[in-house]
């Protein structure tokens, strides 16, 4: 009896655990609730030759499709998220007040894997030449910081994330920035607000956040707007929060989201399926100018305040930023927008736009060498590379010596190293000796390039290895 009892039990556990793996093919989730794209089945045999990668492709497929998995996710995470003020989602930090944040800031909030003083000197040079490139081209260009949820609302962090109480680099690029005409102060408008200003379930900011970055950014551009103080909005329940779909999947909590009660006129003239689109375009009959706005998914909520101020709009999320389109379509206003943290983007792709011509105090003198790569890219040559050495931190602004029939020119470079082109890894990293210039096909075919660094003690030539 005792022996039957025991089959029966293992048999009934075995039973237990086979059942997710069993209505597999009945009920397995057929889409993430976490938004991103779920594996496909894999192949046992890929172009006539076995799959190697089988077993772990079909261990991933199984984990991501098992039924039930995200009514058991969310149980799990609830359970410690209630007990411990924790979950199993490295994305996602339990705050409290049931807010949430997103893990990726935590190094920000804290203060750690700060950028060098010379990573922050470098960003400014490369957002000056950006200012400089758009005003000649007539525009007006304005450049934005959107602040992470716990540098506004840092209350509901948890106790145990201590901060250095060390400068984070946006409070070190806002200080370097201060009073240039083009940087629009987000985080000081923000904190300003009554009201709350980000969702608590998600890592972005709410419609009323959305509305004072969007007068941040039109009083920096010097536009006439509407400001939407006198507009009536309500609260409503109707959020689908990110972070919520990471740590709760199945539970479809709702977010509260300021709903502005307006009219709008404005119309999508690309083929728009979602405000996550690599390319937005709108028309408004009743705005008036241009605007080319290069953002991340916080200007999500910016779109419709944006397009209705404006009677074109292009929203892009290219990178790198692709301003030299301002030589064929000018517009009134161009914006940049990125999250503060991934301010370490700006120096991994350097802008395509047209290196500006420059003029020397002095004439270089020998250094080192340099090691330079091109490529044409749609009518430019594309000239980027490193230097021979890191002892560069110092530098200023660096250039490129275009030596040419007798004559020699000198153009600026962005102080960036072109992680994706120089390096065969996958991973980006940022490097002191970078530099990326992009030259009309004309004026760069046919020239002997070596490379000038201005630091504090001159200007120092560093010849090409060939």
């Amino acid at each position: 009896m005792r022996k039957i009892l025991k089959r029966a039990y293992v048999l009934l556990l075995t039973a237990v655990f086979a059942l997710p793996l069993a209505l597999l093919p009945l009920f397995g989730e057929r889409e993430s609730a976490e938004k991103r794209q779920l594996s496909e089945f894999p192949s046992l045999v890929e172009d006539g030759k076995l799959n190697l990668s089988f077993p772990s492709e079909l261990d991933t497929w199984i984990t991501e499709h098992f039924c039930f998995r995200s009514a058991l996710i969310t149980a799990n995470n609830l359970l410690k998220a209630e007990l411990f003020a924790a979950s199993d989602e490295d994305q996602v930090i339990v705050g409290k007040n049931d807010w949430l944040y997103f893990a990726q800031t935590a190094d920000d909030y804290l203060g750690l894997n700060r950028l060098s003083d010379a990573e922050i000197a470098r960003i400014v040079t490369a957002v000056e030449l950006m200012n400089e490139y758009v005003t000649e081209q007539g525009g007006r260009f304005v450049f934005a910081v959107a602040p992470n949820k716990n540098t506004v609302y840092p209350g509901y962090m948890p106790d145990y994330y201590r901060r250095t109480g060390e400068a984070t680099n946006l409070d070190r690029v806002a200080a370097a920035l201060d009073g240039r005409p083009y940087y629009a102060d987000l985080l000081g408008a923000l904190r300003e607000m009554e009201e709350t200003a980000y969702h608590a379930r998600d890592s972005h900011w709410n419609n009323l956040g959305a509305v004072c970055g969007y007068n941040v950014l039109l009083d920096t551009a010097g536009k006439p707007h509407e400001t939407y103080a006198d507009i009536l909005w309500t609260w409503e329940y109707t959020w689908d929060g990110d972070l919520d779909a990471m740590i709760f999947p199945s539970l479809g909590y709702k977010d509260r989201q300021a709903v502005f009660d307006v009219d709008w006129t404005y119309e999508y003239t690309s083929n728009f399926h979602s405000e996550e689109d690599l390319l937005i375009t709108t028309e408004n009959e009743a705005g008036e100018g241009s605007l080319l706005i290069f953002r991340d998914s916080f200007s999500n909520a910016l779109l419709p305040f944006l397009a209705q101020a404006y009677r074109t709009t292009t929203f892009s999320r290219s990178v790198p930023f692709s301003l030299y389109q301002l030589e064929e379509a000018p517009c009134d206003t161009v914006v940049v927008e990125i999250v503060e943290r991934n301010l370490r983007n700006l120096l991994t792709a350097a802008p395509v736009m047209p290196a500006p011509s420059r003029q020397l105090a002095a004439d270089p003198v020998p250094a080192g060498s340099a090691m330079v790569e091109s490529r044409e890219w749609n009518g430019y040559l594309h000239v980027y590379g490193a230097l021979d050495e890191e002892s560069v931190q110092d530098a200023s602004h660096i250039y490129l010596k275009l030596a040419r029939d007798g004559e020699t020119r000198y153009v600026e470079a962005f102080p960036i190293y072109e992680s994706s082109l120089l390096d065969e890894g996958t991973e980006t990293v940022v490097r002191a000796n970078g530099f990326s210039a992009y030259l009309p096909e004309e004026e760069g075919e046919g020239a002997v390039v070596s490379v000038v660094v201005q630091t504090g003690g001159g200007y120092f030539e560093y010849t090409v290895l060939q």
